[in-house]
């Protein structure tokens, strides 16, 4: 078997196989794009070469073809556990079906090692009936995850004891693992009213509210605007909603395709998508999760969602870097200048969903893809009246020019064009429906000086109150301990 971990996999197999020495059942945490399938390729490839039976949890037909086709790359030899595939039997290593695994538990040997995939998923019935008949025989569970945490809140730490961290996505985008991008946020659609059902906004009263003919006609405008002719990835809320945004964009003289989990053509539409025969592809689910395609050049978002697990899962399909031949691409130098060359230099991300945007400005709070975000096993602690207590984003301070759409710190004039600005008044109505770009470098490295200066539990506190965060005290605590902790390890070495 030929496989090559990079670095950072190498060193979260490692402490993956250090925790599995203490605990049966651990998590591992790895931002969309960093390679989880990889990780679970390599775990399979050894468990198995020690004559240890592996099997590998998938929840969707697709992803149990993606991973085939990993394992198939790799030269691991596997059987398929799903309806619709004729079963081996004989292979140490089964890519599952969870439904059928379920469905099926008591007619398939327990594994020595399974390997769920999308794990925030645990809490689901199904997922957790499998993880714990499994504890319960003894098998070691190593769950896999870009966004452990559930829609509810709740916490993971019910299934798996101890979670290993990987990279964050703003290390991967500066070493060039993942592609730099460029996002651009609306004004905030009308959703009051729209009710909550398990914890996100209902699905029928959605998708009234977003395919209603003004929504539709802005995004077709703003994708002409900025992304005209790149290959697009719409998120739509049902299919009756992304059959409408196919039928605007067509009128509009784009080619464009639906997409869903049922769509029998699924595989002919990927590959004309990936061929440039068709521009805009409008899903519905489908891609939100373990979704290879690195083609996808620009995300539409128009699923309002309070699910901050779905949002970071849909941006993090765009992010996939596409890398130009005839580069080092095992130097962080060679894979940015692979990028900056290749048919994708930035990703595009087109919010016209508000969850990118802070809740005090009455989007959904989700932040930006490459926010850094501590993940935990515990869930989201719960203030008075269930507010969230790590469920705050501070907004960007940043201005939209509306004759070039530049998004710049405050200025009197464009940077670019020149454009002067009329009145504060004035500027909010000309720039209503406009999309606004956020400055991610600009921004990110004002705060961390501002972060940086303070020195005391004090200073910082008053920084977390100025950012608007609801616990900025507890922010505070846990900049002093990263600070501690990242001095002690000098101190070690």
């Amino acid at each position: 078997m030929s496989f090559h971990l990079r670095d950072y996999q190498g060193e979260m197999i490692t402490n993956a196989r250090d925790a599995l020495r203490e605990y049966q059942s651990i998590l591992l945490q790895c931002p969309t794009g960093g390679g989880k399938t990889a990780l679970a390729a390599y775990m399979a490839g050894s468990a198995s070469r020690r004559a240890k039976r592996v099997y590998f949890g998938c929840h969707r037909k697709e992803l149990i073809k993606q991973t085939a086709k990993t394992f198939d790359k790799v030269g691991i030899p596997y059987g398929i556990i799903a309806a619709g595939f004729t079963p081996d039997r004989r292979q140490q290593v089964q890519i599952a079906s969870i439904q059928t695994l379920a469905a099926r538990f008591d007619r398939y040997e327990r594994p020595d090692l399974y390997i769920p995939d999308e794990a925030h998923h645990a809490g689901a019935k199904t997922w957790a009936d499998i993880i714990d008949g499994y504890v319960q025989g003894g098998t070691k569970i190593v769950g896999l995850s870009a966004t452990p945490i559930r829609t509810d809140g709740a916490g993971l730490g019910k299934w798996f004891q101890k979670m290993v961290t990987g990279p964050s996505p703003a290390w991967l985008i500066e070493q060039g693992y993942l592609s730099p991008y460029r996002m651009f946020a609306p004004s905030m659609p009308d959703l009051s009213g729209v009710k909550k059902v398990a914890g996100d906004f209902n699905k029928k009263e959605l998708e009234k509210r977003m395919g209603a003919a003004a929504i539709v006609g802005d995004v077709v405008k703003h994708y002409r605007n900025l992304a005209h002719g790149r290959k697009a990835m719409i998120f739509c809320v049902s299919i009756k909603h992304s059959l409408q945004v196919v039928e605007q964009f067509q009128s509009a003289g784009y080619r464009a395709a639906h997409i869903d989990g049922e769509s029998e053509n699924r595989d002919e539409l990927i590959a004309a998508f990936e061929a440039g025969r068709i521009q805009v592809l409008s899903s519905v689910d489908l891609v939100s999760e373990g979704f290879d395609l690195p083609a996808i050049e620009v995300a539409i978002l128009l699923r309002p969602t309070h699910s901050l697990s779905l949002f970071l899962q849909q941006v993090g399909r765009v992010l996939r870097p596409v890398y130009a031949p005839g580069f080092d691409l095992e130097t962080k130098e060679g894979r940015i200048a692979a990028i900056a060359a290749g048919p994708k230099p930035y990703a595009l991300i087109l919010d016209h969903s508000a969850n990118s945007i802070s809740k005090d400005a009455g989007g959904r709070g989700h932040g930006l893809p490459d926010d850094e975000r501590e993940w935990t096993l515990a869930g989201r602690q719960k203030k008075k009246r269930g507010v969230d207590i790590n469920d705050d984003v501070p907004a960007v301070q940043t201005r939209q020019c509306p004759k070039c759409y530049r998004v710049h710190k405050p200025e009197p004039k464009c940077p670019h064009c020149g454009h002067e600005y009329p009145a504060m008044g004035r500027t909010v109505e000309e720039l209503e429906g406009e999309l606004q770009e956020v400055d991610r470098k600009a921004a990110q490295a004002a705060r961390k000086q501002e972060q940086a200066k303070a020195q005391t539990l004090d200073d910082l506190v008053a920084i977390g109150r100025s950012r608007g965060m609801k616990n900025p005290h507890g922010w505070a605590q846990h900049v002093l301990r990263g600070r501690q902790q990242k001095s002690e390890r000098r101190y070690v070495r």
